[in-house]
Parts: structure tokens; C-alpha cells; sequence
């Protein structure tokens, strides 16, 4: 067993302007913490992968475009995205948004210094 304090885990810029994370990775499963500024307006491009994607809301509030479905997502709500799913954030509310997301897989090339490819298909 192994706990993870989130407070050791080196922060990165996130996937989309206003965003940072955190990432950690097994070998089968991966975690990031993305913490996402107030108002945060993304480009809504929709990405898909391969993986299982599970997303936890801690804080806040985020919009998120999954396939044809438009998600208000609200602190407590698990969303689970199955693979090969079209989905991207599209913006957060005024008080910006804590979420953890889940992938299984395990995704490295979410960790800080990757330089493989990226499992991101767009």
C-alpha cells in the first residue's frame, strides 16, 4: 500500500491554458489532481483514448462536452468516460474547479518529463 501526498508530487501545466496538474502512475492505473482557474473558458476541442477515464469533482464547478452531451459537473459527481469516447472540458465557474481523474490504463505520458507520444487522439 502506498499513500500519496499530493503536496509532494511536482505540479505541471495542464492540458489547456488555466489549468495545472499533478499526475502519479502505476502500472496499471494512473491518477492526476488538475486544479483549474475561476472563469476558465477552454477551446472545447474534444480528444479520445484508448483508456477508461473516471473523473472525481472535489471543488467547483466544470463544464464538459462528452460525445453529443453537454455535463455540468458539480462537487461530489463521478463521471465515467468509456474508451473511445469524444469528450473535452469546455469552461469552469467563478470559483474555478479541484477534479481527479482516473485512467486504466495507466497513462505516463501524463507525468512531468515524458517524452513518449501522447495517448490523445483528436
Amino acid at each position: 500500500m502506498t499513500l500519496i501526498d499530493w503536496s509532494t508530487i511536482p505540479t505541471s501545466a495542464g492540458m489547456r491554458a488555466g489549468s495545472t496538474r499533478q499526475a502519479v502512475c502505476a502500472e496499471m492505473m494512473s491518477a492526476v489532481r488538475v486544479e483549474t482557474a475561476p472563469d476558465a473558458i477552454f477551446d472545447g476541442k474534444t480528444h479520445w483514448h484508448e483508456n477508461e477515464q473516471m473523473l472525481v469533482m472535489i471543488s467547483g464547478h466544470i463544464t464538459l462536452k462528452i460525445d453529443d452531451r453537454i455535463v455540468e459537473c458539480k462537487p461530489g459527481d463521478l463521471v465515467f468516460f468509456p474508451p473511445g469516447s469524444h469528450h473535452a472540458a469546455i469552461g469552469t465557474g467563478p470559483e474555478g474547479a479541484v477534479y481527479y481523474e482516473l485512467f486504466a490504463p495507466a497513462r505516463p505520458d501524463q507525468l512531468p518529463g515524458w517524452i513518449g507520444k501522447s495517448v490523445l487522439k483528436y
